[in-house]
């Protein structure tokens, strides 16, 4: 244990977090509004995150955010299931702001686990967004979340997203999209289903070795070598843009070259 946390320790402080801030100007919303905050987390993989849910809450408390993101990856398949730090994590977020959460492929991969993480979440009051969509309101807008769950890649086609075209989002109203795994769900989105101003995902560990002055990652899950969607903001011919959390997860192998564990922080504002 004490080997470890000196392991963790070396690698934090060769990669400290970073904490992004990124304004995205949205322009269907009133001219009024002044901002959303939004902290974005994904991938903390405990108990293989180098950084404490305590910690972890330290970061956002700074941050002030009106809600809180988390796209996946809580926990970790490879590791054991640790209810008490998930728990612990979770409560210390529902502190913060309301907590909006989706499955990534490690909890969809850990086999009989899925169900017990996702009745701790609820019962400490966060949003488990699985196939779900909510609405919550800051100053006059509404912001229309979906969650969609995480699906086998190899699968696609076999996977039931039928609800999205139900959704039924105002001109006037911002549409946020939670989704692990980067750009993969413009796979299967249906045509008829309403366009996200926002997605959220994580699931690329920024390209787990950063390559310098570039910033492009060097390979990532699902999407090979030279992966584009690692990190940051991506803009889409339609006007949908896609934040890119790299994760929190640090202290194992295959260490981060280059690659800081990554929060962003999410500024919506009105386009005006």
């Amino acid at each position: 244990m004490m080997l470890k946390r000196l392991v963790g320790d070396f690698i934090r402080k060769c990669n400290p977090l970073e904490v992004e801030q990124i304004i995205i100007p949205i322009d269907n919303i009133s001219t009024n509004f002044t901002s959303l905050k939004i902290a974005h987390v994904s991938d903390v993989h405990i108990p293989r995150s180098a950084f404490s849910p305590h910690e972890i809450s330290e970061i956002l408390k700074k941050q002030a955010p009106d809600v809180i993101f988390l796209t996946g990856d809580m926990m970790d398949v490879a590791s054991k299931f640790e209810a008490p730090k998930i728990a612990l994590l979770t409560s210390l977020l529902m502190e913060i702001a309301p907590l909006y959460v989706i499955s990534g492929n490690h909890e969809r991969r850990k086999r009989g686990y899925e169900q017990i993480w996702e009745t701790m979440l609820k019962l400490r009051g966060a949003y488990v967004m699985n196939d779900q969509v909510r609405r919550f309101e800051k100053e006059g807008v509404t912001f229309v979340v979906t969650g969609m769950r995480d699906i086998n890649v190899n699968k696609i086609l076999e996977s039931d997203v039928s609800f999205l075209t139900e959704i039924e989002v105002a001109t006037t109203e911002c549409h946020l999209l939670l989704h692990h795994k980067p750009n993969i769900w413009r796979s299967y989105y249906p045509d008829d289903a309403p366009t996200p101003n926002v997605v959220f995902s994580g699931h690329a560990h920024g390209g787990q070795a950063r390559i310098p002055f570039i910033k492009r990652g060097l390979i990532a899950p699902d999407q090979g070598l030279f992966p584009k969607y690692t990190s940051g903001l991506y803009a889409y011919s339609d006007g949908s843009v896609e934040v890119v959390s790299r994760g929190i997860a640090s202290s194992t192998r295959p260490v981060r070259i280059g690659n800081k564990p990554h929060i962003p922080i999410v500024v919506l504002v009105s386009k005006g």
